[in-house]
């Protein structure tokens, strides 16, 4: 028998909510990640029972995305790299942009291409990136 992970679902929407409404986007990112988690998890848990709350904790989290200024600011970085070099690796922008982390950069990267700002193909181990 699996977990009910309902209450660390409700938990961490609630998180999530309460970090933007704070303007915490920091706390609100890592809320909305395990909010989509959780439910994906208990997804997969219950053969598929809870895909429109699964839909619904994605559509919400890239909506925020798309106010997040660490979003924004390496979206707008890697759109100049992308210009100046074509089909540049995203491992690549981990050591020609400062300032940012890999992992917000790979947070951005994947929000972007869903976003339609960017066309991330999967190359290796890693993604070739180009614009629109």
């Amino acid at each position: 028998m699996f977990p009910d992970r309902s209450r660390e679902i409700q938990f961490h929407k609630e998180a999530a909510r309460r970090c933007v409404a704070e303007g915490n986007h920091t706390g609100a990112r890592s809320a909305y990640f395990k909010w989509v988690e959780s439910v994906r998890q208990q997804n997969i848990n219950t053969n598929g029972q809870l895909q429109h709350d699964l839909e619904e904790a994605r559509k919400e989290y890239s909506e925020f995305v798309r106010t997040d200024p660490i979003y924004l600011r390496i979206r707008e970085a890697v759109t100049e790299k992308i210009k100046d070099h074509p089909d540049i690796l995203q491992t690549d922008l981990y050591s020609v942009l400062d300032g940012f982390n890999k992992e917000d950069i790979a947070y951005a990267m994947y929000f972007a291409a869903e976003h339609g700002a960017v066309i991330r193909t999967k190359k290796g181990r890693t993604y070739s990136l180009s614009l629109p």
